[in-house]
């Protein structure tokens, strides 16, 4: 299989990235003069006290970490990152999780009050189902490069002598 542009681990990591994306340019999103917030869709989220600034802010940290690390876990040796990139992986899509299953919380408890349930709740929902589903791949991949490491430093402490 040829090496991905975005670096030789990040073959299978496509819905982290597509997830970091998203992240961003829900940040500049929010950025943006307007109160996006009052919109229909997200006016149960503002009711419950988020901000424009904080979610931007969180969106925004939250999603350049995970590029940084899904970057980095791509272009550099295992043996120099080791498991720490894989271990912030998993805490970017706990992040990721964690807002997900709030904004579809939001979205689910206002449905009830409303006529009709939001569109955007299947949208959140399955966002935050794969982002927990992320969090377990990140957690598996630094364990595994942890015990690869291990062994390499047993075989080249024997060799060396």
């Amino acid at each position: 299989m040829a090496a991905h542009p975005a670096g030789p681990y990040s073959t299978y990591r496509l819905f982290e990235w597509c997830m970091a994306t998203m992240m961003i340019l829900i940040a500049v999103t929010l950025a943006m003069p307007g109160d996006t917030m009052e919109r229909a869709a997200l006016r149960p989220i503002a009711e419950m006290g988020a901000t424009e600034e904080n979610m931007a802010l969180f969106f925004g940290a939250v999603g350049v970490l995970r590029v940084m690390a899904l970057y980095l876990n791509g272009h550099i040796n295992n043996i120099v990152v080791g498991p720490k990139g894989a271990y912030i992986r998993a805490v970017g899509a706990a992040a990721g999780c964690f807002i997900m299953g709030q904004l579809t919380g939001a979205l689910v408890f206002d449905a009830f009050k409303a006529d009709a349930p939001s569109f955007v709740i299947p949208v959140f929902g399955t966002l935050a189902g794969f982002e927990a589903l992320s969090v377990y791949i990140a957690a598996l991949d630094g364990v595994s490069r942890k015990s690869r490491i291990g062994k390499a430093l047993d075989q080249l402490e024997r060799v060396v002598g």
